[in-house]
């Protein structure tokens, strides 16, 4: 998993360390798969893996943001990075706020 989200991500991005966090400890039911890492420039990156049939609306994004803020309590920092890699359609709205809260966007090809 973590060659292929090094794929995804790019090329530049090496993770030194990259954990998979479950949902349950999110307590959340979503078919949505978090991992956490450390690049190798030592700054914090997350990485949410959602997977559904319908269009990804603006409300599954502020789903999305409540779950970030839910893991940085957790972890206890703030990530510098924020990707999400989608397996469904994407609305345009959505796409526009997650590109204003500095989400990077990639489309998963299964």
């Amino acid at each position: 998993m973590k060659e292929m989200i090094e794929r995804i991500c790019g090329k530049r991005i090496v993770f030194s360390s990259l954990e998979t966090i479950p949902p349950t400890a999110l307590k959340t039911r979503k078919k949505v798969t978090v991992f956490s890492g450390v690049d190798l420039k030592s700054y914090y990156h997350v990485v949410f893996r959602v997977e559904q049939k319908s269009r990804f609306l603006v409300r599954h994004a502020y789903e999305i943001f409540a779950l970030e803020q839910t893991l940085e309590a957790a972890k206890d920092h703030r990530y510098f990075y924020k990707h999400i890699i989608l397996h469904a359609p994407l609305c345009s709205k959505a796409q526009a706020l997650l590109n204003a809260e500095g989400w990077k966007i990639y489309h998963d090809i299964v």
